[in-house]
């Protein structure tokens, strides 16, 4: 079960991966990864996502389509903040 929404809003948006990748300052094979989900991205690097594809955050990672939210796919998305937090706090 997906968790972002980037591959989505890439589409939506009309931006290649690597015109996103040059934007918040990392690598093309990045992007795809977090894109395909086999990475997450840090916090910091989802905020720059955002800002650079004109989206809030939340956008990531909610359903806009009519979609109900599952309890599982909060407790996902909630363990994903966290850890974000959890890295971005241990490298102050």
């Amino acid at each position: 079960m997906a968790i972002l929404r980037l591959k989505e809003i890439i589409n939506i948006k009309g931006i290649s991966r690597d015109e996103l990748a040059n934007k918040v300052g990392v690598s093309a094979t990045t992007i795809s990864n977090i894109s395909s989900e086999k990475n997450l991205p840090t916090i910091q690097l989802l905020l720059k996502i955002a800002e650079a594809m004109d989206v809030d955050v939340r956008e990531l990672f909610v359903p806009t389509k009519g979609s109900l939210v599952t309890q599982n796919e909060v407790d996902q998305a909630k363990e994903l903040i966290e850890k974000g937090l959890t890295i971005l706090n241990g490298h102050r």
